[in-house]
């Protein structure tokens, strides 16, 4: 199974590197004399130029969101904010996000700065507004030209501004996959990855979590869902992060509660169902969107569910005894 892994990992970044290539080749002309270098401002309140202090010579990750949005931003977001985390220490020192308000006449920066929190973004992470003359030249050069904010591109660019490499990319695919291929926008990085097999998977990006309680859980029907769908907005177990802790959810909530609310959320608070409406007060920065998901969707996703929340307190409880032995 190592040696799948790391076969695994070779193959992803040989793609990776190969698509951006391809990307630098098309796009070698993208730069100081593309990008506009228009003034900005940052959630914090800090008067930028857009390619001089947000692009030039970085690595960078950019998105478009705005704060008011319910629905895919959140989610886009939220799933940056669990590709942030894999980067570590990286962020903010080799590599930088920048998410870009389309909607600046409403995004202030102190709207920014409640989302950026929101998602407990790090200070390598920028939010930006500005004119909105000037933000849609960005959006014009960096090729989202929609009319309507609910129709603005949801893929991310990913730059290395000192090489000229480009590519766009997807947050719903393999988040470890997707760290990965924006290590590999550092040509140093690049050259690293797939020689030495390092300690939680290949090129040193943590594989995404699928055992706990000491390993007795793997490939739970449910659990590579959970970790495409859910997993950017809950934990089980480990605290609320955007959303809500799901562990324990079905002695909460009946299951068939749980399911409509996971295949239609959008419908239940249309209802004013009372639960849903709460959860919207309660987590007002996301609201669960619709993401198509169908009842055997659902059903694997409570299964899942249940079975880590049944090991989270089985390991807490052997925990809790082990420490009480210790403490007599």
């Amino acid at each position: 199974m190592r040696r799948h892994h790391l076969f695994m990992g070779v193959v992803l970044v040989s793609l990776a590197v190969a698509g951006l290539v391809s990307a630098k080749a098309q796009t070698s002309v993208w730069g100081k004399d593309y990008l506009p270098n228009v003034p900005v401002m940052s959630q914090n309140g800090e008067r930028l130029l857009f390619y001089d202090d947000a692009i030039k010579g970085k690595i960078v990750v950019i998105s478009f969101i705005y704060t008011s949005c319910r629905d895919i931003c959140p989610v886009v977001t939220a799933r940056l904010a669990q590709v942030e985390e894999k980067l570590g220490a990286a962020v903010g020192r080799d590599i930088f996000f920048v998410s870009i308000s389309i909607d600046p006449l409403n995004d202030t920066p102190g709207k920014l700065k409640e989302y950026a929190d929101a998602f407990q973004a790090g200070p390598g992470w920028l939010f930006l507004t500005g004119k909105p003359e000037d933000i849609d030249l960005i959006r014009y050069k960096l090729g989202d030209r929609s009319r309507k904010l609910s129709e603005h591109r949801n893929e991310i660019w990913l730059a290395n501004d000192a090489t000229g490499d480009w590519a766009r990319d997807s947050v719903f695919g393999d988040i470890d996959s997707l760290a990965m291929t924006i290590s590999a926008m550092d040509p140093s990085q690049r050259s690293q990855m797939g020689k030495t097999e390092q300690p939680g998977g290949a090129a040193g990006i943590p594989h995404s979590p699928g055992t706990v309680a000491g390993g007795m859980l793997t490939d739970l029907p449910g659990q590579a869902l959970f970790i495409k769908t859910c997993a950017s907005c809950h934990t089980i177990g480990q605290g609320a992060k955007v959303g809500p802790d799901l562990s324990g959810l079905t002695t909460r909530r009946a299951r068939e509660w749980i399911v409509s609310y996971i295949m239609t959320p959008d419908k239940m608070r249309s209802q004013k169902d009372r639960a849903a409406l709460r959860l919207a007060e309660h987590y007002p920065s996301v609201r669960m969107p619709n993401l198509g998901l169908s009842t055997n969707d659902a059903t694997d996703l409570i299964a899942y569910m249940e079975a880590m929340s049944y090991a989270a307190a089985a390991d807490n409880k052997s925990r809790t005894a082990h420490e009480h032995v210790h403490v007599h």
